[in-house]
C-alpha cells in the first residue's frame, strides 16, 4: 500500500473547547449588548477567543431563524477553513429559545430591502439589485450575473463584494457554495434580469429535484483507446460534508476482465461485495464515498473522510483484506475535492 499525506490545518482543537467553556460565562453579557449596542471589550475577547481556533475564521451575531439570536463562526469563503468551523460547530450546546449556532452566514433576504453603506459616505440602494441566471443542463447549478444601476461608479473589489454579500444575503454562504456554479457581476443589465428573489425560487428548485443525492454515470476512452467508467455523487460540492477534509483513493485490481479491460460478472461481484460489506465498516460514519471509476484491470474507489477520525486508517487496514492482488491505498487533505474535480 502507498500512503500520501499532505499538511492540513485542523484548526487548535484546546482552543474549540475552551471557547464553548467560555461561552456560558459571557453569554448573558452578550445578550445585553445586542439589546443594548454596547459591546465595550466584549468584541475584543471574541475577536481572541475565535482567533486561538484559527486566525483567519470569521464571526458575527445575527437574527436566529428558530431562536432569537444566532452566533456564526465561520470560514469566510475559505474551503480549506470549512471542517475547522464544522469541529467548532459540533461542540456547540444544543440550540435553545435564545440561541442557535452555525458554522456558515444564514439567508437573510430582507437585506436586500435595505441601503448599505461603502466607505467615506457612499451608500448603495440593494432594492435595485438585478440578477440573471441560467441552469446548468451538465449539472445540478446554475450560472448567476448581478446587475446594480451604480456598478459603472466602481471597481472590481467592489463589485465583487457586492455582489458575493448579496447572493449570502438571498441564498446563505452553503447555498451559494452547493448550488451556483459561475458568478458574474455586469455594469450593463443583462438579458432576462429579474428580481433577487426569483433566484431563490430557482434553488428551491434545483434543491427539491437533489433531494435524494444523485449517481450518475460517465464514460469517456483513454488515450490508448480503452474505455474507462466513473460513478458520481451529485452535487459533488464539498459544502455538502464540512467535516470531510481528506481525500482516501482505494485501487482495486480484479482478475476477471473482458477485452477492454472492464470487470466481468465475478469481479464484479466481488468488487460491488467488499465496497459494501469491508469498506463500508470500515468507513462508518466518518466518510463518505462520492465517486469511483473502473478502467484497465482496476476500480478506484474515491472517499472523504473527517481527518480527525480514524476512518482513513481503517479504510487502508480494510482495503488489505482485498483478495484478487495487492490494494493500493493514497490520501491528501483535500477540503476543496481538488482531487476530484474532473468529475464535476
Amino acid at each position: 500500500m502507498i500512503f500520501g499525506r499532505s499538511k492540513r490545518n485542523a484548526g487548535d482543537g484546546n482552543a474549540i473547547v475552551d471557547f464553548w467553556a467560555w461561552w456560558p460565562t459571557v453569554r448573558p453579557a452578550v445578550e445585553a449588548a445586542i439589546t443594548s449596542g454596547d459591546w465595550g471589550r466584549l468584541s475584543d475577547q471574541f475577536n481572541r477567543r475565535v482567533s486561538a481556533i484559527h486566525p483567519d475564521l470569521q464571526w458575527e451575531f445575527a437574527a436566529g431563524s428558530t431562536a432569537r439570536h444566532c452566533l456564526v463562526v465561520s470560514p469566510g469563503g475559505m474551503a480549506e477553513l470549512r471542517p475547522v468551523a464544522a469541529r467548532w460547530g459540533a461542540l456547540a450546546p444544543e440550540p435553545d429559545a435564545t440561541w442557535e449556532y452555525h458554522i456558515s452566514r444564514q439567508a437573510d433576504p430582507g437585506m436586500l430591502h435595505s441601503t448599505i453603506g461603502l466607505g467615506e459616505g457612499v451608500q448603495l440602494d440593494l432594492r435595485q439589485l438585478r440578477v440573471a441566471f441560467k441552469r446548468d443542463p451538465e449539472a445540478p447549478e446554475i450560472d448567476v450575473f448581478v446587475f446594480h444601476p451604480a456598478f459603472h461608479m466602481f471597481g472590481e473589489s467592489v463589485r465583487r463584494q457586492v455582489t458575493y454579500l448579496s447572493l449570502d444575503w438571498l441564498l446563505g454562504e452553503d447555498g451559494v457554495e452547493e448550488w451556483i456554479g459561475g458568478i458574474a457581476w455586469e455594469t450593463e443589465e443583462p438579458a432576462g434580469s429579474t428580481d433577487p428573489e426569483e433566484l431563490i425560487a430557482a434553488v428551491d428548485e434545483l434543491r427539491e429535484e437533489y433531494r435524494t443525492p444523485q449517481w450518475v454515470l460517465l464514460s469517456a476512452d483513454l488515450p490508448d483507446g480503452r474505455p474507462v467508467i466513473a460513478t458520481v455523487q451529485r452535487p459533488l460540492r464539498p459544502v455538502r460534508w464540512p467535516r470531510f477534509d481528506t481525500h482516501v483513493a482505494i485501487t482495486l485490481p480484479y482478475v476477471h476482465a473482458n477485452a477492454v479491460g472492464l470487470p466481468e460478472a465475478e469481479s464484479l461481484g466481488a468488487l460491488r461485495e467488499f465496497e459494501d460489506t469491508a469498506l463500508a465498516t470500515a468507513l462508518g460514519d466518518d466518510g463518505v464515498l462520492v465517486a469511483h471509476e473502473t478502467s484497465g484491470g482496476t476500480r478506484t474507489l474515491h472517499y472523504y473522510v473527517d481527518a480527525d477520525s480514524p476512518a482513513a486508517d481503517d479504510l487502508a487496514e480494510a482495503a488489505g483484506w482485498w483478495k484478487d492482488g495487492r490494494a493500493r491505498v493514497e490520501r491528501h487533505f483535500d477540503p476543496t475535492f481538488e482531487r476530484i474535480g474532473r468529475f464535476r
